[in-house]
């Protein structure tokens, strides 16, 4: 009788790579931005630079960002539900502010058109 030996293996450990949430902080970044320059743009006296522009622009830049911090927040909520595997803090958290951020786009779109 042959008796067939396993070869031994070694294994090669590996860090695992940390989630990077580029796209997200970008767009975030971003998010935050066009609300700050809608807010500057609401509040600034018609003598500062870009104050005189159109009413709708601020609008605009306030729906935009809603947009955009929407996408952030829900791309975020995404990445860490899949990494826990359940609706952690850290989802439902995201999940929440994304819905938030949407519903302030939809507001101030609503109010833009009418």
């Amino acid at each position: 009788m042959t008796l067939v030996q396993e070869r031994k293996r070694t294994e090669i450990t590996r860090v695992p790579t940390g989630a990077r949430y580029f796209t997200e902080w970008t767009m975030g970044i971003v998010g935050a931005l066009a609300a700050a320059v809608g807010a500057y743009m609401f509040y600034a006296p018609a003598s500062w630079v870009f104050a005189g522009l159109a009413e709708s622009w601020y609008f605009g830049f306030f729906v935009g960002a809603g947009i955009l911090l929407a996408a952030a927040f829900g791309g975020f909520a995404r990445r860490v539900y899949l990494a826990d595997r359940s609706w952690s803090t850290p989802a439902v958290f995201g999940t929440a502010l994304s819905v938030l951020a949407l519903a302030g786009a939809v507001f101030f779109a609503v109010i833009w058109i009418v």
